[in-house]
């Protein structure tokens, strides 16, 4: 009997790292979830400079008009929707890898930012979302009164 072991390596993001090695572990298990699979998540990359977050993904084939980009002070959402390409009619798969259907990525940004400020633009499948920072907030000691 073959044994598959799943790797699990935890970075920065815990959450989103053990969220995908659960998926790993029940695509793995099941042929039914990997019958009915329609969600699959795309690469991504973070940079943070001074100023600003750049958050960038990997979207290939996916018209603009089926993106979603939700963002708040610490998270960004992208979501959307990869419709199957279909070349030519009456063929077979021999070999089918690249993903379709609904996606979403839920990002913890690294730092606090100015969710009005954000720009993003989209080419040659590449998303790139700006935000700028917010400054850090100033810590205020606070003295504690007693009463009697």
């Amino acid at each position: 009997m073959q044994m598959n072991f799943i790797k699990i390596k935890f970075e920065n993001n815990f959450e989103e790292e053990f969220q995908r090695a659960v998926d790993e572990v029940f695509h793995l298990v099941s042929p039914v979830f990997r019958q009915h699979e329609c969600i699959w998540m795309p690469h991504v990359d973070v940079y943070e400079s001074p100023d600003e977050i750049i958050v960038m993904a990997d979207l290939a084939g996916i018209n603009k008009d089926e993106l979603h980009i939700e963002l708040n002070r610490k998270r960004i959402k992208i979501a959307g929707v990869r419709k199957i390409i279909s070349v030519v009619k009456n063929v077979r798969y021999c070999l089918a890898e690249i993903p379709h259907g609904y996606f979403s990525r839920n990002i913890l940004l690294p730092s606090a930012v100015d969710a009005e400020s954000a720009m993003a633009s989209y080419a040659d499948g590449i998303l790139m979302v700006r935000i700028n920072k917010l400054p850090n907030p100033i810590t205020h000691r606070v003295h504690i009164m007693t009463t009697k």
